[in-house]
C-alpha cells in the first residue's frame, strides 16, 4: 500500500477570516473546531405515467451551498467575540476565506443564522456559530 499524499493530517493552523477589503483579511484568532460546508444538489422528479418500468426519473437540481459551523474560545467583549456578534447583527451577505494548513482557500460568501456563547462552571468559555453560504463557495488549490 502506497503511503498518503496528504500533507497534514490536522486541522492545526486552519484560518477562518472576514474580507474587510479587496485582498485584505481579518483572521479570527482563536478558533478550534471549523466544519466545511456540505454542499448539496436537488433531486427533481420527471416520473410520467409511462416510466420505464414503473422506475422513479429524477434530474439534478439546484445546489446549495451549505452551512459551515465555528466554535471558539470566548473572551467576552474581544475582538473574535465581537466580530461574530456584529455580523450576525447584520442582514449583509458578507465574504469570509478558510484557509487550510497547505495554504488552499475556501472562498465563501454568506451570513450568520445563529450564534451562542457556553461559561461552564469546570471548562473554557466557548462561543458557536452558524453560517449559511450564499452562491457558490470557491476552493483554490496551493500555487
Amino acid at each position: 500500500m502506497a503511503a498518503t499524499a496528504a500533507d497534514t493530517d490536522i486541522g492545526h493552523l486552519t484560518l477562518f477570516k472576514k474580507k474587510t477589503g479587496v485582498s485584505t483579511y481579518v483572521t479570527l484568532a482563536e478558533v478550534v473546531e471549523f466544519n466545511p460546508p456540505e454542499m448539496t444538489k436537488d433531486a427533481v422528479e420527471f416520473t410520467h405515467m409511462s416510466s420505464p418500468e414503473g422506475w422513479r426519473e429524477y434530474k439534478p437540481g439546484l445546489k446549495d451551498g451549505g452551512e459551515t459551523t465555528l466554535t471558539y474560545n470566548l473572551i467576552p467583549g474581544e475582538a473574535d467575540d465581537d466580530q461574530i456578534a456584529d455580523s450576525f447583527a447584520s442582514d449583509a451577505v458578507e465574504e469570509w476565506q478558510v484557509e487550510f494548513p497547505n495554504g488552499a482557500t475556501l472562498d465563501i460568501k454568506g451570513f450568520f443564522t445563529s450564534h451562542s456563547r457556553a461559561t461552564p462552571i469546570d471548562d473554557r468559555m466557548t462561543g458557536a456559530a452558524t453560517f449559511k453560504v450564499s452562491g457558490k463557495p470557491t476552493l483554490t488549490a496551493t500555487a
